[in-house]
């Protein structure tokens, strides 16, 4: 069946879930039934990132969802990044992915295909670091996508963090009961809160999330292998 195809079916199936239901079924369908296309852009993923590393080792994979950045041609996040953390990108490959838009609302036919690509990239291992609104990250949350950032955060980082008014971002798991309902399992510090980033406020970086009340967030996904370079971009991101 073509992509496009593929697509409109699965878009039909979503149209009347809420955005929760609407990833959980992409998961549950993805994990247990591995469609060709999911199964796909997986074996892509997994080919694309073991060619990266028997060429050059990754330094670090970030994804930013929604952010005023993939509406721009340069990438200022990464190119301050790499100044700050001194990344020899001769030796190193780096990505800060921007191009993630996700409707909250809708199912079109973008949302669906970029949902479905989040999804295969946590699964080949891909991501090292999330940042975007609350409302989005919630959602990968409640599927338990993220580590425990109380358990990779050296405490005094933690504390300098939380004196510094940087707020702890908590995840909740959700899990289907037996009636089909989605009920909370488990509640764990995932991130923190970027709100009060001169940094990326300077950047407008979230600049059209937050005018919707929404807050940025970064949180560390649970496949994540550079953790130490991730907690570089978090001190650079608050001026820590």
């Amino acid at each position: 069946m073509a992509l496009k195809d593929e697509i409109n079916r699965e878009t039909v199936k979503l149209k009347d879930m809420t955005f929760k239901k609407k990833a959980a079924y992409i998961w549950e369908y993805y994990k247990f039934h591995i469609i060709g296309v999911i199964a796909a852009v997986v074996f892509v993923c997994v080919f694309i990132r073991d060619l990266r590393m028997n060429k050059r080792p990754v330094y670090l994979d970030v994804v930013l969802l929604n952010s005023d950045m993939a509406y721009r041609d340069d990438n200022p996040l990464q190119d301050d990044y790499v100044k700050y953390a001194g990344v020899d990108t001769r030796a190193y490959n780096i990505s800060f992915d921007t191009a993630f838009l996700i409707s909250e609302s809708g199912t079109d036919q973008m949302t669906v295909a970029n949902m479905q690509k989040l999804m295969a990239l946590f699964a080949a291992g891909s991501i090292d670091v999330i940042l975007g609104p609350d409302s989005l990250v919630d959602t990968y949350g409640n599927l338990d996508a993220f580590a425990d950032i109380s358990e990779v955060i050296p405490p005094d980082l933690q504390q300098r963090l939380l004196d510094s008014g940087y707020e702890m971002y908590y995840a909740t798991v959700y899990e289907e009961d037996k009636n089909g309902e989605l009920k909370p399992v488990s509640t764990y510090p995932a991130g923190f809160y970027l709100d009060d980033s001169d940094y990326m406020n300077s950047l407008g970086v979230f600049a059209t999330q937050k005018a919707l009340g929404k807050r940025p967030v970064f949180a560390l996904a649970s496949c994540c292998t550079n953790t130490d370079n991730a907690l570089k971009l978090l001190k650079m991101l608050t001026g820590l």
